[in-house]
């Protein structure tokens, strides 16, 4: 009988891709660690996060779908109004590998007039270069340098905490998702890492924004 193996996960995203892709963000300032959410907004882990990061006192930044803030304009206006960051994740969730440049500037175009944002993030993180050049001309690619794989549930909760502890460092921009298949696990994991970068001693901060 086969034993299923899981597929090896890298967390920590190798300091080459910043040096292959330079025009695109993968670090901040070292003194800090970046909290970066995907795919929302979200009907109900949103709601739940703007409290646990306002009850922490962290801004945070959000990457977020065109289509799913049509369905939430309330939660796109609210993480303005508490001082988050809000960029654009396209207007639906589509690698661009899977899409000519007309296809990628409309989705891309879509979801940033919903935001009004100069930062993006492309999903999957996949872009070819004429898309590449578009994004960087209307705003700023946001990477990321450490993945906590919370969507995947072959990684159990206490794995990713174990990788935070032993991995993150000041400087790391770190993705988390608003999707259900993060729903029933996003609840434990936040507060986790939470404690686990409080306990480095290291500040919270968002990626500003400039228009």
């Amino acid at each position: 009988m086969k034993t299923l193996q899981t597929k090896p996960r890298l967390f920590k995203i190798p300091i080459v891709a910043a040096w292959i892709f330079p025009r695109r963000l993968w670090y901040g300032a070292s003194q800090n660690v970046y909290l970066s959410f995907d795919d929302g907004p979200h009907p109900e882990i949103t709601p739940w996060l703007l409290d646990e990061l306002k009850r922490n006192n962290i801004k945070a930044t959000f990457f977020w779908q065109g289509n799913q803030i049509e369905k939430h304009p309330e939660l796109l206006q609210r993480a303005k109004n508490e001082g988050h960051s809000v960029g654009h994740h396209g207007y639906e969730h589509k690698s661009g590998k899977s899409l000519n440049f007309d296809a990628f500037k409309i989705n891309f175009d879509q979801s940033n007039q919903l935001v009004d944002s100069k930062l993006y993030r492309p999903p999957y993180g996949d872009l070819k270069s004429s898309q590449a050049r578009y994004a960087a001309k209307n705003g700023k690619i946001v990477m990321w340098n450490w993945m906590s794989y919370d969507f995947d549930s072959t990684v159990s909760i206490e794995q990713i905490i174990q990788k935070a502890k032993t991995q993150i460092k000041g400087g790391d921009i770190l993705v988390f998702h608003e999707n259900e298949k993060t729903n029933h696990r996003i609840k434990e994991i936040i507060p986790a890492i939470i404690k686990v970068i409080r306990d480095k001693e290291l500040n919270f901060a968002r990626i500003e924004k400039k228009r």
